[in-house]
Formats: C-alpha cells, sequence, structure tokens
C-alpha cells in the first residue's frame, strides 16, 4: 500500500429513532403528590436560611400541595373513589439550588427504577475513562500479497477496534478508501478482532457478517468483493497496518446517545468501560457514593435497576464539575427540550421556555408497573436548580406530565423560566478522507 489512509467521522445524525417508547399524554393524570422537606432532615438545616429564602421555599411546597389536590379532585369528577385508591404510584424527588440549597426533597432515600436516567451514570463512566474528546480508532490491516496492476488482495482484510456507534456509513467509507487506494477485489475473507462491534452488536460474528454484506452489495463507489466470507480473530503479528478509521468525539457520540436515548449504543459504550460492575466503581467513588449504592441492571437503563434520587442528584453534580472542568457543560451532552431533537423536543416548547431545561429522560412502561424518570438542571430568572424526579408504579403519561408541571412552577416560584445559553451544533457531515 502506497500510503496510510486515515478516515474520520464527524458528527452524525444518523438514526433518529428513540431508545424509549414515546407516550402520547391522555386525559386522565394521577395524583401529584404533596411535596415537602423531608421530614428526616434536621429542623436546623430545613430552616437554617431564614427571611424570604425560607418563606419563598414554604410557599413553594404548599403551592405543589395545591397543585396536588387540584388534580386530585379534577380525576375525582370523572372517576370513583374505588378506581383512586387502587392507584399506588410513588415519586421520589430532589430539587436543589446551585449553592446546594435543599427546595425540595421526596423519598429521595429510597430507591427507585431510573430507566434510561441509568445513561446519565454511562456517560459520566465513559468521561472519566476515555475524557470528552475520546476519538476511537478502527486500525486496518491486510494479511497477504496486494497485486497493484489487477487490484485484487490474496489474502485477508483485518478490522480492529473498539468503536461503540460504527455503522453502515462507517463501512462504506472503509470500503470506499480502500477501493480509491486500489484495493478492487479482497481473495479471503474479511476478519474482525473479538471487540469490534457494527451497530453496537455485541456479538462479533454478526458484526462481520454484516460489514462484509455492505462492502458486497454496496454502490459501484464502495462495493468490495469478499471471496471467502466473514470470521473472527486476532490480527496476525506479521499483518501489514494499512490504515486507520477515526469515530466522531465521545462527547458528539454521547450527546446522541442522550438526546436519542440510545440503548443499543449505551450497551456498548458500558462494555467498552468494562462492564457494569466497572462502571457502578468508576461512578461511586468519583462522585462519593457508598460502595454498593448503585444497583444497575444494564448500561442503558434497560431492566430493574435500583437508584436513589440522592445518589443520582450527587452523580449529576459531580458530573456538570468534570464537564465544566473540560470547558463544558450539561448541554453539550444532554438534550436541551424544546430545541434538540430527541427525548425532549416536544417538552416545554413554550416560547418562554424553550431552552430552559436540560435534562435525560427514562421511561420503561412495562417496567416496576410504569417507570417515567427526569434529571438534569432547569433554569430560572433567580437562579438554577438541580432536580432528580423518579416516578414509578403509575401511568407514564401522567408521570411526564407531573414532571413537567413540577419543573414549570419551581421556575415559576424562581422568578420564570430563563433559556440557557446554547447553540445547536450545524447538521452533520459527510465522512471526511483525511
Amino acid at each position: 500500500m502506497a500510503s496510510t489512509l486515515l478516515l474520520s467521522r464527524s458528527s452524525k445524525q444518523r438514526r433518529t429513532g428513540i431508545g424509549e417508547r414515546k407516550a402520547v399524554l391522555s386525559g386522565a393524570i394521577a395524583l401529584l403528590l404533596a411535596f415537602s422537606v423531608s421530614a428526616a432532615q434536621p429542623a436546623e438545616a430545613r430552616h437554617r436560611h431564614h427571611g424570604s429564602s425560607s418563606k419563598h421555599h414554604h410557599s413553594l411546597r404548599h403551592h405543589l400541595a395545591g397543585i396536588g389536590r387540584h388534580l386530585l379532585g379534577r380525576r375525582h369528577r370523572g372517576a370513583h373513589q374505588h378506581v383512586a385508591a387502587r392507584i399506588h404510584h410513588e415519586i421520589g424527588m430532589l430539587v436543589l439550588t446551585e449553592n446546594g440549597e435543599t427546595v425540595v426533597d421526596k423519598m429521595s432515600s429510597n430507591e427507585f427504577n431510573p430507566a434510561s436516567v441509568v445513561k446519565v451514570i454511562t456517560a459520566y463512566g465513559a468521561l472519566s475513562k476515555f475524557g470528552p474528546n475520546h476519538r476511537f480508532n478502527t486500525d486496518i490491516y491486510m494479511d497477504g500479497e496486494l497485486d497493484h496492476e489487477t487490484g485484487i488482495l490474496n489474502g485477508d482484510l483485518y478490522l480492529k477496534g473498539c468503536d461503540p456507534d460504527f455503522e453502515k456509513q462507517d463501512a462504506e467509507a472503509v470500503a470506499r478508501a480502500l477501493k480509491q487506494q486500489g484495493v478492487k477485489e479482497i481473495r479471503g475473507k474479511l476478519i474482525v478482532d473479538p471487540k469490534f462491534s457494527y451497530r453496537s452488536d455485541p456479538n462479533p460474528h454478526n458484526s462481520a457478517a454484516s460489514v462484509a454484506r455492505i462492502f458486497r452489495s454496496g454502490n459501484v463507489a464502495c462495493r468490495l468483493p469478499i471471496d471467502k466470507g466473514a470470521a473472527v480473530g486476532a490480527v496476525p503479528e506479521n499483518a501489514e497496518h494499512i490504515g486507520q478509521f477515526e469515530s466522531e468525539t465521545l462527547r458528539e457520540t454521547l450527546k446522541r446517545v442522550l438526546s436519542f436515548s440510545l440503548n443499543r449504543v449505551a450497551e456498548q459504550i458500558g462494555r467498552t468501560i468494562g462492564g457494569v460492575d466497572e462502571l457502578e466503581n468508576i461512578v461511586s467513588q468519583e462522585a462519593g457514593l457508598a460502595p454498593g449504592s448503585l444497583k444497575l441492571a444494564s448500561a442503558s437503563g434497560l431492566g430493574q435497576s435500583r437508584v436513589k434520587p440522592r445518589d443520582m442528584m450527587l452523580i449529576l453534580k459531580s458530573l456538570r464539575g468534570k464537564l465544566q472542568a473540560n470547558g463544558l457543560d450539561y448541554q453539550d451532552i444532554f438534550p436541551v427540550a424544546g430545541i434538540d431533537p430527541g427525548t425532549l423536543d416536544e417538552r416545554f416548547t413554550a416560547p418562554e421556555e424553550r431552552g430552559s431545561v436540560v435534562a435525560k429522560t427514562g421511561t420503561l412502561p412495562g417496567t416496576d408497573g410504569g417507570t417515567s424518570a427526569l434529571a438534569g438542571m432547569c433554569s430560572a430568572q433567580q437562579e438554577n436548580l438541580y432536580f432528580v424526579i423518579f416516578c414509578w408504579h403509575g401511568s407514564v403519561p401522567a408521570f411526564r406530565h407531573q414532571q413537567d408541571e413540577i419543573i414549570r412552577q419551581l421556575q415559576a416560584r424562581h422568578g420564570g423560566p430563563k433559556p440557557l445559553e446554547y447553540r445547536r451544533v450545524p447538521g452533520d457531515q459527510e465522512v471526511q478522507l483525511n
């Protein structure tokens, strides 16, 4: 090969499928809890802020309680009392100011299923292990002789890497670059490393077969016949390194994963970190959680994970510190409500509130009796507020409505919503050859 190939992937919006199922808001709204600061919190701590601040939060709690009574009364007008009595939904919530003052605390020490909010934990672990500017390399090798006159490689082609988001467009870019460098046919196999993954598939045999199929069936510019199929194996020591494909930055990958709640990519990131146990250890140690506090069933939030709202708050605040140390903030990896496409594109869309909420959603309609979660930060005229809201054993549409109402009331009591400083990154570009 005359020269080494170097390919890079720019930011992309290739998949628009959302990892969580969107549910349409129904007319039935369940009881909004009457929120209050936890009784377990010492009285001195609850009332250490005197004057207008203390009165302000006392008023907020009573106002939220009033919302709950209003919604309950509205529900009872259209339903029998015994139907409402069968509702056993629970909401755990913690809201803090940026300086750490508790605004609302409800069952924050209880365990809940955070659903896809687990992806925030996965993002934290990935940033800790790799850093926001990390790019995953896929190295290209050939084991055999290339006839430069015919373009036939008499041997095997190898792909080695653990890019969690290697997709069809990436495989086509590799094949296209190989053809541009004179490779027209592979008289051998396409062999991938055991850690290689196509479209976040954990099975490398499936990944090898998929990429080989793309090579064989692509358009003229990227069609590359492979005579002997696909396999999985280590790169031989004497194989020649002929190129490298670079992923987009980890920050860009995380922005899509959190915005669209991409389960498969989150799972592959978790495997790249070292598995769920390693993810729990990294995040618990760095965010200051007690050992064993995180009980994750997966890196995506699927299944029956258990996390306390109080521990999730520690993770949120620690994550923000990690981002800010790299010149970033939440909006660089989280979806911004009403602006970014994904799970929050249809929430907080009024002109005055668009861009004032940055958060991760969580939705598992069929798990733990119906689970919905929202965690992040909302901006108001007076101050920003961190929030964690975990809901289960109830209607997902109703929970979402309650979450939105809670955020709106919090903002209203702090001077009204205030859009964050944020401008979306321009649309994705084609893969470039460097």
